[in-house]
């Protein structure tokens, strides 16, 4: 059973294309997701190995907004001169952002020292300022860390999202006078229902957004057959009956799981934005409004939030 599809236009503001697990497959992904009614794709890099990667994915294709940064886990790695090399990318292409960037205090994350974050972070985030680019930020037990960071730079009027928001309601307020974005990915599905309420009926409504996070970050829904799998990917493969496998090739990408509901996604199978819907069906049903009036409203304030001058939006309109 296809998913109904909403007239408003989705805007993906979080995703990872240019991983190596999807990037091959990348182009067909790209056309299920504007088939499933996703006009915009923000790709975050996440270090100065795939900022040129994320460039050329944005040069062919109109869809993707194009995002280089320095994620937490790879900052002990960055080259001497990384910092001019961002600013040499994100002024060569005038339609990108800052992201992905952080604080991570996840056992991944804590392999590299926290001042060592803090002082990347800050950098690029100073930058992010100066050049009046939105910015994406990864942030994962370091709520405390990011608060006094934030209180010590003041505002960001181009705005900051942070990405797949897994803080408290409280921090909702905290962050949101710097000029936050809260945006709910895959991962937020897997949040208990009465938990991600207090969550998101916090979160004002024009500071809210979407996202997959993909290829991570597959969403944890009742009906697997509102799913879209990566073709090829192994996983998935082992969560389609044989008879269905074709589900997995790219003229047929919706899947039917023999699997018992949330427990039939094959585990570590891989994500896509054409996803991003089952996200939407999601965040709706908990703050029990219909899709269509939350797509409008997370697509107005991602459209408002990337209209920044040189953006792709600001020259299509």
């Amino acid at each position: 059973m296809a998913m109904a599809i909403t007239r408003t236009p989705l805007f993906d503001v979080h995703c990872h294309l240019q991983d190596n697990r999807i990037v091959d497959t990348a182009p067909s992904l790209i056309k299920a997701a504007t088939k499933a009614g996703v006009k915009w794709m923000a790709v975050n890099g996440t270090s100065e190995a795939d900022w040129e990667k994320v460039r050329q994915m944005s040069e062919h294709n109109s869809c993707i907004i194009p995002c280089f940064g320095l994620h937490p886990w790879w900052a002990s790695q960055r080259s001497k001169d990384w910092l001019s090399k961002l600013r040499c990318m994100l002024q060569s292409v005038p339609c990108s952002t800052v992201g992905e960037i952080g604080l991570c205090q996840s056992i991944r994350g804590r392999e590299v020292e926290e001042s060592i974050q803090v002082d990347v972070l800050r950098q690029q985030l100073e930058l992010a300022r100066e050049l009046e680019r939105p910015a994406a930020i990864h942030c994962v037990r370091a709520f405390r860390s990011l608060q006094g960071l934030l209180e010590e730079m003041g505002s960001f009027p181009a705005g900051i999202i942070l990405h797949s928001y897994s803080g408290s309601p409280e921090f909702v307020k905290v962050f949101a006078k710097h000029g936050a974005y809260f945006s709910f990915s895959g991962f937020n599905t897997h949040v208990k229902p009465q938990k991600a309420r207090r969550i998101w009926q916090q979160v004002p409504r024009d500071r809210l957004l979407l996202e997959t996070d993909c290829p991570d970050a597959l969403p944890q829904v009742d009906d697997p057959t509102a799913l879209f799998w990566v073709p090829g990917d192994p996983a998935a493969t082992a969560a389609v009956p044989s008879s269905n496998s074709d589900c997995c090739h790219e003229e047929e990408l919706h899947s039917k799981s023999a699997g018992n509901g949330r427990g039939g996604i094959g585990k570590g199978a891989l994500n896509q934005p054409a996803n991003l819907r089952a996200i939407l069906s999601h965040v709706a049903s908990l703050l029990e409004v219909t899709e269509e009036v939350l797509a409008d409203a997370v697509f107005t304030n991602a459209s408002t939030l990337f209209s920044f001058p040189g953006s792709k939006l600001v020259d299509c309109s």
